[in-house]
């Protein structure tokens, strides 16, 4: 069996999750305007949906059986407010190494919020509007899905600076690293991608 012997905020849950949701907005924004691929656009809304549920869900279950602590809105807020408190009066630091440091990674943690902001939005905008064919709420849906764009276009630009600030790549502990996983997770990992993979054959069949 294996064990965790630190805290961490990034698992293989949320990694997997991570890279299920980054696939899923590409290949829901690529193909949203092509009616031919409207059913496999709409597999992918689900898909988004379906991430996030499982994401909220390992938000609350993680810390009480895996020992992880993901981080949450509280957490991001840390290092939002303290950087808006100090700079905002403070103009004439605005161009120091100091503040850019600041800066990037607060505007990284400002994206992860809108992200997860935007996502249900999206999705259910969309859900509705393929079920009620709305011209209004296609307008809607469209909005969400553009400004959850701008997020994600924000949240790879802070991330690119933020990394070349600190001369280290960030974003490597998202996608693998060296840490053990509880049996746990490990469960709750299969399960996930088990449920991922039973949506689309029977949505598909």
């Amino acid at each position: 069996m294996l064990q965790r012997t630190t805290t961490s905020s990034t698992d293989l849950l949320i990694r997997f999750l991570h890279i299920v949701i980054m696939l899923s907005f590409t290949g829901a924004y690529l193909t949203g305007d092509a009616e031919e691929w409207h059913q496999i656009h709409m597999a992918f809304g689900y898909t988004l949906g379906i991430s996030l549920i499982l994401r909220i869900l390992w938000q609350f279950g993680a810390p009480r059986l895996a020992h992880t602590q993901p981080s949450g809105p509280s957490r991001r807020l840390q290092v939002i407010k303290p950087f808006v408190q100090r700079y905002w009066a403070q103009p004439q630091q605005w161009i120091s190494p100091t503040f850019l440091k600041a800066a990037s990674s607060s505007l990284f943690q400002l994206s992860i919020l809108g992200i997860f902001l935007l996502l249900p939005l999206t999705v259910l905008a969309g859900f509705l509007t393929d079920y009620t064919y709305s011209h209004t709420l296609k307008e809607i849906h469209e909005l969400f899905a553009n400004l959850f764009l701008a997020s994600v276009l924000l949240h790879l630009t802070a991330l690119t600076l933020n990394s070349v600030l600190l001369k280290k790549w960030l974003a490597k502990r998202m996608f693998w690293g060296a840490e053990s996983h509880s049996w746990f997770t490990l469960f709750a990992a299969l399960f996930s991608l088990g449920v991922l993979i039973a949506f689309w054959f029977f949505y598909l069949s």
